[in-house]
């Protein structure tokens, strides 16, 4: 029997160039969809609480499961921006 989710998060994070997490909710969720909001003048990087290695370009998204949110850290590789999240449980 397949999973179904039963409960949709959403979100928008502001980031700036120091790395902060996604987001602090500690709700327990499957997965998250990431987005680089199109507006953006500079690529987001993701990743961990000591390395954001992934680069998102303004527009691009990346899909991850992972438990919390709060573990998914962000920054800005200069100036500052904003990320589009979508979760599910």
């Amino acid at each position: 029997m397949a999973y179904t989710s039963g409960r949709l998060f959403a979100g928008e994070t502001a980031v700036t160039t120091v790395a902060a997490p996604i987001s602090t909710t500690s709700s327990n969720i499957r997965e998250v969809i990431i987005q680089s909001d199109p507006d953006n003048t500079t690529n987001v990087l993701i990743g961990t609480a000591t390395a954001q290695e992934v680069v998102l370009a303004p527009g691009q998204a990346i899909t991850i499961p992972i438990i919390s949110l709060s573990l998914i850290f962000v920054k800005m590789a200069s100036s500052t921006g904003t990320v589009n999240w979508l979760a599910r449980d």
